[in-house]
This record gives C-alpha cells, structure tokens and sequence, in this order.
C-alpha cells in the first residue's frame, strides 16, 4: 500500500509540474528575450560543459553576442535540465542573471545548475534544453 500511494503522489507531481511547465519557458512570458546570441556549451577548463556531483548538475557555456547593439545590464539566462539527451523526462530548470553590458561580437561565461531532493549522481547524462537569454521586464 506505501509503494501504491508513492508511486501515486510521483505521478501526480509530474503530471502538475509538466502542465505547469508549458510552453517549456522557465521565466515569465512576457520577458523580452534576446534574439541576437549565439551560445555553446563547454569552456577551456571543461570541454563538454556538464559536470555532476552527489549535490548538482552543473552546465557551463559561452554567449556571445552577435548582433550589433549592446545587450543592457541586467540580462539573464536560462535553460532546462533532462535527465539524458533524448530529453524526454524533465527534471527542471535554472536562470541566473548577468550584471555586466555585453558589447557586439563580445563573449563571456555562462553557468546553470540544477538541484532538488533527486540523488543527482543518478543522472550522469544530463542535458539541457530550451536555452535562452533574455531580459525581464
């Protein structure tokens, strides 16, 4: 009877927390989001840019900006966070801000992450997803 009401209330959280999800933005709607950046994931220190431990999930990257006016601070970013690349079961997502202007054809490092009551050592081939930059209004 524990495991039929435990597995009960998983399906209902990820049924509520997937028809809260949406349209798959983490922020508001009406953020204006940044439409002139060009983002990878990786940085010298780490190729790959998705580090784990027992405690995160960690995704680091670069942004540039490639359109020809400079993106004002405070812009932010965000993405979200699946358990493997086929992105079919979500975890959940982060966004962090950003206090510096970054000029045209201008870069800089990025860094999300990910944490919750989840063991994240379980999810080695995390991936994320759904990556934007924007600016709240």
């Amino acid at each position: 009877m524990k495991n039929i009401n435990l597995l009960i209330g998983v399906i209902i959280s990820t049924v509520f927390f997937v028809i809260s999800c949406g349209d798959g933005i983490i922020g508001s709607n009406e953020d204006q989001e940044i439409g002139h950046v060009e983002w990878s994931l990786g940085t010298p220190d780490d190729s790959t840019g998705y580090e784990f431990s027992n405690s995160i999930l960690k995704a680091t990257g670069t942004i540039r900006n490639v359109g020809d006016t400079i993106i004002l601070a405070p812009w932010y970013v965000e993405a979200e966070f699946y358990t493997d690349s086929t992105f079919t079961f979500l975890l959940g997502g982060d966004q962090d801000s950003y206090n510096i202007n970054l000029s045209p054809n201008t870069s800089t490092f990025w860094s999300l992450s990910f944490s919750s009551d989840i063991v994240e050592s379980n999810y080695p081939d995390f991936a994320i997803k759904k990556f934007r930059a924007f600016i709240k209004k």
